[in-house]
């Protein structure tokens, strides 16, 4: 096998043992012994190919050179060159073809100037050209200043890969993404298309388009990088935090989730603080220029879409709220509780002493106890000493934006004789409890409620007598079965201070057989004392 260039000076090969063995060998590798099997020899277009005539065992002699279709002699035994003027003799019996071009492909033969038989063709030569005018594209995209295309996440892309090359090369295009290759699709062609749906976003990297020649094994290839962008997944945040120094305030605005990052920008009544590419936009900012129920305003653009997106931060200042006056006994323990609430950001909650240092900070130790949960904040004084803790306390709260303060004041009392005080109040609850017991037994006549079991019916009787007449009735009433009340109408007797002064007796249903004497003494007694009372 053997290439040239146009134009290039030839000279006759010195046919050494070596060259001998490979063109032997090269025989052996493209089919067999030579004179009995075809061999391919390539050349480029535009260049030159020198053949071998493998049907001669003797090489340096003069042989005829042919073509097998169509059967014709292209250079004669005794002539160095042809009418054809790219044909040319080279050290005997090597046949030299010039500027080459596709119309040369075919098989040749060479034979001995005695032989008469018609010979078989040995070389079958083939012309490569190519691969030239690679072209790889890669749509829809657009284009970034580097030249860098860029897609969106979920659309369709085309991949479209050109190139001249003869014969029809081996066309693939392969996908790199940190270092990892992947063949997307191969063919024989010069020209190569694939399609790929709903690009997921970790398909950016870079694709290569190569075309090779499968005979020159000449290569070309070309390489676009993609990115495919992709709008954040997340909601727009914001949010204002306090950051530890007076009247510091911080601004973070966060936009996750999307590639490239977004365009955040803070911004005060129009005014921009700041802004930049990034998936977080962190500011500070002067929390006393602005007052309570300030906005501000975060806005965010992305390049996959044309939506604005924004979110807002109100500022607010802190409100405390405690009880103004708290007491603790001498040697116990008393807990100070502060809340605050309307504090945007939120506030830090700081004890304060305002007696000989005031504005020192309480801190957490065995004599003070500091808790806090939520938005409320406690403060435990243990073993309360008039001298040492009586006195101001401030609760004191600072978000950045305001600082508000609010006093308590605490008392420290020595404890009393308890025990001596709750005897001395049940002494006196039992000396009332006496008195009022004595007037009611003092005021009151004596009541009694009798009655028979043996009356039948609903029968009863009530009863108000005096001492001397109880026996009596006692036995009139245990004499009782049952009657019906046959009696006529009375009148209740007067009362002075709320006190029965008369005696009377009322019988509901009274038994039949009741004495008729006393039944008479009580009717003439009630009829007396009528007529006094009208008298």
């Amino acid at each position: 096998m053997s290439h040239g260039e146009p134009g290039a000076a030839l000279r006759a090969p010195e046919m050494g043992p070596l060259e001998e063995l490979l063109l032997l060998l090269l025989c052996v590798l493209h089919g067999g012994a030579c004179g009995a099997s075809v061999i391919i020899i390539s050349g480029e277009k535009g260049g030159q190919a020198v053949l071998p005539c493998t049907a001669m065992a003797e090489n340096g002699k003069n042989v005829t050179w042919f073509m097998e279709e169509p059967k014709q002699e292209i250079l004669s035994c005794d002539k160095d060159s042809s009418l054809n003027a790219k044909y040319l003799r080279l050290n005997g019996s090597f046949l030299v073809v010039t500027d080459l071009h596709v119309e040369d492909e075919g098989l040749y033969g060479c034979k001995g100037c005695s032989e008469t038989e018609s010979t078989p063709a040995q070389i079958q030569l083939k012309i490569s050209s190519g691969p030239h005018n690679i072209t790889f594209l890669i749509s829809p995209t657009k284009t970034l200043p580097n030249g860098t295309l860029y897609t969106s996440s979920g659309s369709n892309v085309t991949f479209s890969c050109f190139s001249n090359s003869i014969p029809e090369p081996t066309n693939k295009i392969v996908f790199n993404a940190g270092g990892e290759a992947e063949v997307f699709d191969s063919i024989n062609a010069n020209s190569l298309f694939f399609s790929l749906h709903h690009i997921a976003s970790n398909y950016l990297g870079n694709y290569t388009c190569s075309v090779v020649n499968p005979l020159s094994n000449k290569a070309l290839s070309s390489t676009l990088q993609l990115l495919v962008y992709r709008a954040p997944d997340s909601a727009m945040q914001c949010s204002a935090t306090h950051t530890g120094v007076p009247s510091g305030l911080s601004l973070t605005c966060f936009w996750l989730g999307g590639y490239p990052s977004p365009l955040l920008q803070w911004e005060q009544n129009g005014n921009i603080l700041s802004n930049g590419t990034s998936d977080t936009l962190v500011v500070t900012v002067n929390g006393s220029h602005y007052g309570d129920g300030q906005k501000l305003t975060c806005r965010g653009k992305h390049l996959v879409t044309n939506e604005e997106k924004t979110c807002e931060v109100h500022l607010g200042y802190p409100m405390p709220w405690s009880q103004g006056m708290r007491t603790c006994l001498k040697g116990q323990n008393v807990t100070l509780s502060c809340s605050v609430s309307g504090a945007n950001p939120p506030a830090v909650i700081t004890w304060l002493r305002n007696l000989s240092n005031p504005n020192v900070a309480i801190h957490s130790g065995t004599k003070y106890q500091i808790a806090q949960s939520g938005n409320v904040s406690y403060l435990t004084i243990v073993n309360c000493s008039k001298e040492d803790d009586e006195g101001s306390y401030i609760c004191m709260t600072e978000n950045g934006v305001a600082t508000k303060d609010l006093y308590i004041q605490l008392d420290v009392t020595t404890p009393h004789n308890i025990v001596g005080l709750v005897s001395a109040i049940l002494i006196l609850f039992l000396v009332v409890a006496a008195l009022i017991t004595g007037v009611i037994l003092y005021c009151d006549p004596h009541l009694y409620i009798k009655a028979s079991p043996l009356i039948r019916g609903e029968s009863e009787a009530l009863v108000l007598i005096e001492s001397e007449e109880e026996d009596e009735m006692q036995q009139v009433a245990d004499s009782v079965v049952s009657t019906q009340y046959t009696g006529s109408e009375t009148r209740s007797p007067d009362a002075a201070n709320g006190n029965i002064y008369k005696h009377q007796v009322l019988f509901h249903n009274p038994p039949d057989h009741i004495s008729s004497d006393l039944l008479s003494e009580v009717s003439e007694e009630t009829e007396g004392e009528n007529l006094e009372e009208e008298l």
